[in-house]
């Protein structure tokens, strides 16, 4: 069980000021609460010189009750314990040893908390018995329930901690989902951004590679392209990784439908054939869904690239009936990879699409091929 503790600025065993104005709110209540009943109830004096002393040492206790709340229960519970047995009159005071308990059990662990409440109802009773057994026909029942002054105040206590002790593991549990969303979302953003960078490039230096000696006008568009690429995925990664810092970039990059042409052009500078149909902008979409589409084809293009091997792709983005559908197949040979379990790049595309309120399909086309198809509910 993890107590609370005292953050309020002070230091060392001093009280707060806070702490200070309750105490000293609560004795002007307490001495004029024991005057009043000394002189209205029949039978009562008001407390003496002595008594008063002891509602202001028991009041001033309660201002170390989030210091020193042991301590503060064991001043209260003897300055008490003294002023009833002086034969002062029951009244307010005893509502120090009820506050006194109340945070001992809120503060501090069950075994001492439940310790402490022990001792202190022993302490008190004894202090309490002379004066019951003179004061009323039933002494035995008053002291059952004067221990109450002691466990009901415990219970409270308990009940308050264990409470907060709930919220805290609420709390720590919705701040540690959060920031495992957010490490999940860079991650998929930096898995998206250099996937598809390192694909082009790599296929941007095997045909460098191959037409090196024989077409050198080949050899430095494929370098060129590569420039080009590299210089996009890095924009796009820095993009990525400011959103950790929360800082304004510098090179922003377009996502979304309009960051699509640049897509395919990088793709097919790759020496890969895209079809392409899009028959939306991006003001027709949200920008979660604007941004999820874009993904989805740069994502399902990167693994043609790497898995496909020479094929052509087609990419199809368009409104069906009440939904934004985006379908990127190919006829590569993408059914080999029906026995193995999905990638990163498949799970982080279906995260995104399911983040987004949509629905994610992927597997192996037939007569060949892979099919890559996201479903997005129209929004207006």
């Amino acid at each position: 069980m993890v107590t609370r503790r005292d953050n309020d600025g002070a230091s060392g065993w001093l009280p707060s000021g806070a702490d200070c104005r309750y105490a000293v709110v609560l004795a002007v209540l307490v001495l004029s609460g024991s005057t009043l009943i000394g002189e209205l109830l029949e039978g009562a004096r008001p407390p003496d010189a002595w008594g008063f002393a002891l509602a202001m040492i028991s009041s001033a206790a309660l201002a170390w009750r989030r210091k020193a709340p042991m301590a503060a229960l064991a001043v209260t519970v003897v300055a008490v314990g003294v002023y009833t047995l002086l034969g002062n009159p029951y009244g307010p005071i005893h509502l120090c040893m009820v506050l006194a308990m109340f945070e001992v059990a809120l503060r501090r662990p069950f075994a001492s908390s439940c310790l402490a409440c022990g001792a202190a109802a022993v302490a008190g009773v004894a202090f309490a018995l002379p004066r019951l057994m003179m004061d009323f026909r039933q002494p035995v029942l008053m002291v059952i329930a004067w221990t109450g002054w002691f466990v009901v105040p415990w219970l409270l206590g308990r009940l308050a901690q264990v409470r907060q002790a709930a919220a805290d593991r609420m709390r720590h549990a919705l701040m540690a989902k959060a920031a495992l969303e957010e490490r999940m979302r860079i991650a998929r953003e930096v898995h998206d951004v250099a996937g598809h960078g390192f694909a082009v490039v790599a296929m941007q230096a095997g045909a460098a590679q191959v037409a090196l000696d024989a077409r050198p006008d080949q050899t430095k568009a494929a370098l060129e392209a590569i420039r080009l690429t590299s210089t996009q995925a890095l924009a796009e990664l820095r993009s990525a990784l400011d959103t950790i810092h929360a800082r304004d970039t510098d090179c922003p990059t377009a996502t979304g439908l309009r960051g699509l042409p640049a897509l395919m052009s990088r793709v097919r500078a790759g020496g890969m054939l895209v079809e392409q149909e899009v028959n939306l902008s991006a003001e027709d979409l949200p920008e979660d869904i604007d941004a999820a589409v874009y993904r989805v084809v740069q994502e399902s293009l990167t693994n043609v690239l790497r898995h496909a091997g020479p094929t052509s792709a087609k990419v199809r983005v368009c409104r069906e009936a009440d939904e934004i559908v985006v379908e990127v197949a190919d006829r590569g040979r993408g059914v080999v990879q029906r026995a193995k379990p999905p990638g990163r790049g498949l799970t982080g595309m279906r995260a995104r699409v399911e983040a987004a309120g949509g629905s994610f399909l992927a597997g192996p086309r037939v007569g060949g091929g892979f099919e890559v198809r996201a479903r997005f509910p129209c929004q207006t």
